[in-house]
């Protein structure tokens, strides 16, 4: 049966990423509606796309029940309301990030989700589950760099243009963290487990933005944040986001080097390798196929993401969990945790001072 999917939002990230994967998987999944504000904007889209029902009313394309699942891809003060509106009618329910932009919202779905009994896939963004991340879990696992005892994250752009929302906490909720941020938070707790204790320092470098279209805005949010994790083991975590750097958004830079007592993992970066440094020389944990380079200044073995398996897009990712009749939630647990630390992050009498975290599994 093929799935017919509607959309919530026709934004930039809509039409670059989820509607070109969807139209990549015909005969398994199709766009047949989208919902949106701007008639005109809505009907461009709806051609580009080949889509035939568009909605003005989100709630229309909702209470028709030719549609199986639907994509929340508005900003994110709305995602809550449109989620929950679309569990309650019984739809599969993917969510771009972040999630929302409270901590009490995120329960809220976490509820609703439970009311149904497990009979809908919900699946919170960002996508963690990608070949590269299944690639270090199975070599941490494997002890390719022994025990891991500290991560550093990077990521990074010059921040948006191309919509004044990301500049509006009301709109937003929050700044880089809670836009770039929620990726390398959401992969540390996929890969490494939750975190225990937390620092964090938020602030805003440029006090004026000027968007695609000329106009200038003035954010109410941080462009730049530094968190320190620290997990049950000890183990400690840096994460450096920004809005501050080179690239544009449709370039970002990001990096992440995991060490352990006997080597160091690269990843992050979507080169698509990682890459290992073992300074005894030992590389027999890693798969035969790993190619002696010089990487970071050092003598590195490369391993391509391409030797594990799995869902190469985020939206086939979603539709394979509806295929497999998935209805975990350990999707939306982490999200949970995630907001927990960037709520934490974003309580202005935590700055700088250690914040004992909540235990959500």
């Amino acid at each position: 049966m093929v799935l017919r999917i509607g959309a919530i939002g026709y934004g930039d990230i809509a039409q670059r990423r989820h509607f070109p994967q969807l139209r990549a998987l015909a005969g398994r999944a199709e766009l047949v509606a989208i919902a949106g504000r701007d008639g005109p904007r809505l009907a461009a889209c709806a051609a580009r796309f080949g889509v035939s029902r568009v909605y003005d009313d989100p709630a229309a394309m909702l209470a028709d029940p030719e549609i199986d699942a639907v994509l929340v891809l508005t900003p994110p003060d709305s995602h809550a309301r449109f989620a929950e509106a679309a569990i309650a009618a019984g739809k599969h329910v993917m969510v771009e990030k972040p999630l929302v932009p409270s901590l009490a919202e995120a329960e809220r779905l976490r509820a609703a989700v439970a009311a149904q009994g497990g009979t809908v896939t919900f699946y919170p963004l960002p996508h963690v589950d990608t070949a590269e991340h299944r690639l270090v879990a199975r070599l941490v696992a494997a002890g390719c760099v022994g025990a891991v005892t500290s991560v550093e994250n990077h990521r990074g752009h010059r921040g948006p243009t191309h919509a004044s929302w990301f500049y509006d906490r009301s709109l937003a909720g929050g700044g880089v963290l809670i836009d770039l941020g929620i990726y390398q938070l959401t992969a540390m707790a996929t890969l490494f487990g939750p975190a225990v204790s937390m620092t964090s320092a938020c602030a805003t470098r440029y006090p004026t933005r000027v968007m695609d279209d000329g106009s200038v805005v003035r954010p109410d949010v941080e462009d730049i944040a530094l968190l320190t994790l620290m997990l049950a083991d000890r183990t400690a975590i840096s994460v450096n986001v920004n809005w501050t750097s080179a690239p544009s958004h449709v370039a970002t830079r990001a990096r992440v080097v995991a060490f352990g007592r006997e080597g160091t993992l690269y990843f992050g970066s979507n080169d698509g390798f990682v890459h290992v440094h073992r300074p005894d020389g030992e590389y027999g944990t890693l798969p035969g196929e790993a190619e002696a380079v010089l990487f970071d200044g050092l003598a590195c073995r490369r391993v391509a993401y391409a030797v594990t398996a799995g869902p190469p897009s985020i939206v086939e990712a979603f539709v394979a969990r509806i295929e497999a009749g998935d209805r975990s939630t350990r999707a939306l647990d982490i999200q949970l945790h995630v907001m927990d630390i960037i709520a934490a992050a974003y309580d202005p009498g935590n700055a700088e001072r250690a914040v004992a975290l909540p235990v959500r599994w």
